[in-house]
């Protein structure tokens, strides 16, 4: 999530474009061709008799609908079970039967003493038993540094059962870092390290494990640059070493061999040309293998024009390739949305972030496959939308986070969106993506201590659900947050998922 002055100030990497200190190789750019990608929105999902499906633009929460009170919407997917507590900030994880999400910091949550918030009761990260999924249960708070405020990197092993986090910006950032073992009981956490990282000048912000739980990486966003932490020991966790990227940062994820670093180049759009907004694909090998010099190479770039603030990527494979996933949190205007959307109305490009999918099996020549672009994403609905959400403090209709049923074998894509909701995807057919299923929360309005929503955790109009969905494939499942809306799993129809 990225920051606005009223909020943390000034907290990504900016629109400049830095000589990266990683070794560099020959970077690639990419390519759309073939096939073209037609700017189109995803085919609707076709709801079931009795869901309560949108009455709108696909994604849509119309003025209307806001201002009566919001009663949510769904198709092909229902609620089992729900917990509100306090309301949520922007990351949810996950192990076993155990879910654990990020609160708002209260105190220090925005920078302004004039913005008022809603005293958080019973601050730190909730640990959520989810053994019924019916009734999901509050069993604990980590108060720990870092678990005060984790942000966007609040993060499982699933290999080694570790949770960690590094000490997230609005809760004074700094260069502390986290562990627990939730191997032997998620319900009951153990911590085996909280303090400061022997380079003690690292801001935290985003962060994402190495598949083998051996590498934890950190997104500095006020200083643009990514490090890395080996947590071979994790009770001694030893800082490896840190680069900066062409342009700003924000999250990162890593291949399943440790060796290749997939990382958002978090920027701007510029209709004009000279776009900072995309990912790079690095050679982590030198950190994976502990070489003397571990400073990753560059492989290639690619950068876009319709879209800002690239906010994750998830590598997967596709029918056998090797493709990725990315998710931009803002759309063609970036930070200035909101006052500048009615020119991105007029340029044709998209007003609010949106996925992509591309095929990146060969690094010289990464194509863009598709763009996840609901009918309220369009250019052409940018008024109507900017109507809806006039009022909010940066987000829209944006997206946020995703995950993929099987990294391995990736069929089915659930994203959340700040207003649309928990949006499911078909994408076994990568460059013919169509939407299965959707539920978008209901909005109880009142203020929410852990919630980050606008800024205040006042909660009205529609929900932001900007945290990482979770599958549970045995059970048809999703679990996810929504900032005022709280902890949430969903069913989804079994008869909608990919034959």
């Amino acid at each position: 999530m990225v920051s606005v002055s009223i909020v943390l100030g000034g907290c990504f990497g900016g629109d400049s474009a830095p000589s990266s200190s990683a070794s560099r190789g020959t970077p690639t750019q990419p390519s759309e061709q073939p096939p073209a990608v037609v700017q189109t929105s995803i085919p609707r999902a076709q709801c079931r008799p009795g869901d309560q499906p949108e009455t709108a633009l696909q994604g849509q929460v119309p003025l209307a609908q806001r201002l009566a009170g919001f009663a949510g919407t769904h198709c092909n997917m229902d609620l089992v079970g729900q917990y509100e507590g306090e309301g949520t900030s922007w990351m949810h994880t996950s192990y076993k039967h155990c879910s654990y999400y990020g609160q708002a910091f209260a105190a220090t949550a925005v920078t302004s003493p004039s913005v008022p918030r809603a005293s958080l009761r019973r601050p730190g990260t909730v640990v959520m038993d989810v053994s019924n999924s019916a009734q999901p249960k509050d069993v604990g708070r980590l108060t720990s540094i870092s678990m005060l405020d984790p942000w966007e990197s609040l993060k499982v092993n699933v290999k080694r059962g570790l949770l960690a986090a590094v000490n997230g910006t609005s809760s004074g950032g700094g260069p502390e870092f986290d562990v627990y073992s939730i191997a032997a009981d998620c319900t009951q956490p153990q911590l085996l390290y909280s303090g400061p990282l022997a380079d003690d000048t690292v801001i935290g912000h985003e962060g994402e494990w190495a598949p083998d739980g051996l590498t934890y990486y950190g997104g500095d966003l006020n200083q643009g640059q990514y490090y890395a932490i080996d947590v071979s020991n994790p009770s001694a966790p030893a800082f490896i070493t840190k680069f900066t990227p062409p342009v700003g940062v924000h999250g990162l994820s890593v291949s399943p061999d440790g060796t290749r670093g997939y990382v958002t180049l978090s920027g701007t759009a510029r209709n004009e040309g000279n776009n900072t907004n995309g990912f790079a694909i690095y050679d982590f090998t030198p950190i994976a293998k502990r070489l003397p010099d571990p400073t990753p190479r560059l492989l290639a770039e690619v950068y876009w024009a319709d879209g800002s603030v690239a906010q994750h990527t998830i590598p997967v494979k596709i029918g056998g390739r090797d493709h990725l996933i990315t998710v931009d949190e803002l759309g063609s205007d970036g930070v200035n949305a909101a006052a500048s959307r009615i020119v991105t109305c007029g340029t044709d490009r998209l007003p609010f972030g949106i996925p992509r999918i591309f095929d990146v099996s060969d690094v010289n020549n990464i194509k863009l496959l598709s763009k996840l672009t609901l009918e309220i994403n369009q250019p052409e609905n940018c008024p109507e939308a900017s109507q809806d959400t006039a009022g909010l403090a940066l987000f829209g209709y944006d997206s946020h986070y995703c995950q993929v049923d099987n990294p391995e074998d990736a069929k089915v894509l659930a994203c959340g969106y700040f207003n649309s909701g928990l949006r499911v995807f078909d994408i076994s057919k990568p460059n013919a993506v169509r939407e299965i299923a959707y539920f978008n929360p209901a909005m109880r309005p009142g203020q929410k201590g852990g919630s980050t929503f606008n800024v205040t955790g006042n909660c009205f109009g529609a929900d932001w659900t900007s945290s990482q969905p979770r599958f549970v494939l045995d059970k048809n499942e999703i679990w996810f947050t929504s900032q005022c809306a709280g902890f949430q799993v969903v069913k989804i129809d079994p008869a909608v998922w990919p034959r």
